[in-house]
């Protein structure tokens, strides 16, 4: 795509692509631009701290409730589980952390593609903050209504809900905390640094 004098797309844009954005910075901010004139990214004042509180808080129940299979889930409910809620709850948690990025910027995110954007422009091409496999986590976090390609996280949810091996989900829900851990601690260290 050609771009004019002023450095804007010739061609309109007409649907997000979060893997054009870690490719191009330009088409990144191009979405970046679009998405605060129609005010689905708001200017506000920071409140990464009420984020990151509300990942933590997902983190404990996610945890606590993992904790629970031990003992307590098969006394009460047999052989049920809900690994599948607790994969859940650890995305939500990713989700939280990657908000709290949007609001370290002074902004408020309005839907979930946007806040990718953001969090692309700043914090992968301007600061170097976050790598690949960082912004494919938070990707995979998001819902598939607002992102165009959605990762694997979705599938894993789906294949936790519908699959009857308890160990498989087990497994599942470990790898989904150790990565919303490390995550959500990356952008811990983030905001202390910001």
């Amino acid at each position: 795509m050609a771009l004019n004098g002023g450095g804007y797309w010739k061609m309109k844009k007409t649907k997000p692509n979060w893997r054009d954005w870690l490719k191009n910075k330009k088409e990144c901010k191009f979405w970046l631009d679009k998405y605060t004139k129609s005010k689905i990214l708001q200017k506000r004042k920071d409140e990464s701290n009420l984020y990151i509180r509300k990942s933590d808080h997902n983190l404990n129940l996610a945890n606590w409730i993992f904790e629970k299979h031990e003992d307590e889930i098969p006394e009460t409910f047999g052989e049920e589980t809900f690994y599948d809620w607790i994969i859940n709850i650890y995305y939500y948690a990713i989700y939280h952390s990657a908000l709290a990025l949007v609001s370290l910027d002074g902004y408020y995110s309005k839907n979930h593609s946007a806040t990718l954007c953001c969090i692309i422009y700043h914090h992968y091409h301007i600061n170097n903050s976050l790598k690949d496999e960082d912004v494919e986590l938070i990707a995979k976090s998001l819902d598939k209504e607002d992102i165009e390609t959605l990762g694997e996280s979705k599938e894993l949810r789906e294949r936790a809900s519908y699959n009857v091996h308890a160990e498989f989900e087990k497994n599942l829900a470990e790898d989904a905390k150790e990565q919303s851990v490390n995550f959500t601690n990356k952008i811990k260290s983030i905001l202390e640094a910001g």
